[in-house]
């Protein structure tokens, strides 16, 4: 692995942290909040994010709902670099505790980066979450 790819696995890495800890203030130095053409698409939102000052207060929101993410685990993480810019596709093993709900919110999370080289290091400038949902098991009940 060179050392570009081990710079943006640690970018990745630590946003991943950042975020199961809830700690956006600490996840800001992940970002190029200088871009423009920022994406940012969480798996709640039918619309991507395309801010900097909405993604901010997305992050200050989203501490209101979500009480504690007690997995929110890279299960693998690949990364590529091509010049200046990096792609990064990690999967998460996930469960969230939402306030007020007693059920954890569990699952598979598909996370695609797009990172780019500043002179301040790797940061991310495209984060798209999806989640995996039983798409085969739904086939099967409907089979019969």
């Amino acid at each position: 692995m060179t050392s570009d790819e081990q710079a943006v696995r640690a970018t990745i890495t630590g946003w991943v942290q950042a975020m199961k800890a809830l700690d956006f203030t600490a996840g800001r130095q992940y970002w190029d909040s200088d871009f423009d053409g920022l994406v940012y698409q969480p798996e709640e939102h039918v619309l991507p994010i395309t801010d900097w000052d909405a993604l901010l207060r997305y992050w200050e929101s989203d501490t209101g709902h979500v009480e504690s993410m007690l997995e929110w685990d890279e299960i693998a993480t690949d990364v590529a670099v091509l010049g200046d810019a990096a792609f990064g596709f990690s999967r998460l093993r996930t469960r969230i505790k939402l306030h007020g709900a007693d059920p954890t919110f569990d699952g598979e999370v598909r996370c695609s980066f797009v990172l780019r080289r500043t002179p301040a290091g790797w940061r991310l400038v495209h984060h798209h979450e999806s989640r995996l949902v039983g798409v085969d098991e739904a086939l099967e009940s409907l089979a019969g």
